[in-house]
This record gives structure tokens, C-alpha cells and sequence, in this order.
């Protein structure tokens, strides 16, 4: 399996991991439901993004195409999903589908527009700096407990790191930066999808002991 493989690999994994996490609904609040499953269609993209790319590197270029799509779809789209639902779900407030409907149409269609004047690799710097400080503001300014805070935190800082500083061109110490990338975005993946369970549960736990106090 080439390096390429391997990376698009664990890359998968990790966002898979926090597919599952972010599966189990039963566990949150009902408040931060449609957030979380905005987060989780964050994660599965890019899940499905490096599956088809573990295919294309490691079998055959005959994923080239759906690999293509699916990696367009993760970089322009994952970074605002996850970003605007952490900052929902820490403020404890919600949107309606549509409304998620119509952020997803938006961000489509300023893809287009700015592939059309030649200018997405800085749509997609400035998009996934955005959602980072977003999300980094509401997590700091948040009154969590320190386990969640630090796992979101060091996600936040990995998200960096390999998005801002490493990118995905050339090489870096002899390896290449795409494959460093992956590994810095899958960890971050691993330690938002973690924080972010952990995060729901208690504050679901929260919302429960209040009601029964209220009972």
C-alpha cells in the first residue's frame, strides 16, 4: 500500500470513529440533535472523502473521479458544518433544517463563483480559518468542563497545524505534505469527535438533573 493509501487510511478511520460517536442521538439533548448530526455530516464527508481516496491510491484510478468529488465536497464543505455546529451546541441554540439546507446551498454556490475567478484555494484558506475561530471563540468562551475543553482545543490546534502551516503541496522533512495533512486533520478529527461525545453527554446530563430538580 503506498503512502498515499496509508494516510487517506487512517484519515478514514478517525473520521469514522467520530461518525459513530456522533451517531448515538439517544444520549444528547434534544436541543442539540440537528447540530449534531450537522457536525456528523462534517466527519462523514470527509470519512467517504478518504475511503475513495484509500481506493484510488492503493487500487485503481478508477476511483479517480468519485475521490475527486467526494475531496471537494470535505474541503469546502466539513470545515463550515463542524465549525457552525460547535458553535450551536455550545450556546445552546438550533437551527431548522432548512436552515442547514441553506448554509450547504451557499457554501456550493460561493464554491462556484470563486472556481469561476480562479481564486478556491483562497476561498478554501479563508473558509477553514473562519470556522476554526468561530468555533475556537465559543469553545473559550464556554463554561465546560476541562476534559472536553482540552480534547476541542488541541483538535482546534491540529486543524491548524496541518490546514494553515503543513497544507497538502511539495514535501516537508523529506515526506509529503499531503500525507502529513491527513495525519494532522485525522488527529484532530479523533480529538473533536471525542470532545464533542463527551461534551453532549454531560451537558445531556445536566439537562436531565435540572429537570428532575425542577420535578
Amino acid at each position: 500500500m503506498s503512502s498515499l493509501a496509508l494516510s487517506d487510511a487512517v484519515l478514514a478511520a478517525a473520521s469514522a470513529f467520530a461518525v459513530f460517536l456522533l451517531c448515538q442521538q439517544q444520549a444528547f439533548a434534544q436541543i442539540h440533535r440537528t447540530a449534531t448530526k450537522g457536525a456528523l455530516l462534517g466527519f462523514l464527508l470527509i470519512a467517504l472523502a478518504a475511503v475513495a481516496g484509500t481506493l484510488k491510491f492503493g487500487f485503481s484510478d478508477i476511483w479517480t473521479d468519485v475521490y475527486l468529488f467526494l475531496n471537494n465536497a470535505a474541503t469546502y464543505l466539513s470545515p463550515p458544518l463542524i465549525g457552525t455546529a460547535i458553535a450551536l451546541l455550545l450556546s445552546n441554540r438550533e437551527w431548522s433544517k432548512p436552515a442547514w439546507g441553506r448554509m450547504i446551498l451557499g457554501l456550493c454556490l460561493a464554491y462556484e463563483i470563486t472556481r469561476w475567478y480562479g481564486v478556491e484555494t483562497l476561498y478554501r484558506d479563508a473558509l477553514l480559518a473562519i470556522s476554526l475561530l468561530i468555533a475556537l471563540y465559543r469553545v473559550l468562551k464556554a463554561q465546560v468542563e476541562s476534559g472536553p475543553k482540552g480534547l476541542l482545543l488541541i483538535a482546534f490546534i491540529s486543524f491548524f497545524i496541518g490546514g494553515l502551516v503543513i497544507g497538502n503541496e511539495g514535501t516537508l522533512g523529506g515526506y509529503l505534505r499531503v500525507n502529513l495533512f491527513r495525519y494532522m486533520i485525522a488527529l484532530g478529527s479523533l480529538l473533536l469527535g471525542t470532545g464533542l461525545f463527551m461534551l453532549l453527554k454531560n451537558q445531556n446530563k445536566m439537562t436531565e438533573q435540572a429537570g428532575t430538580n425542577q420535578e
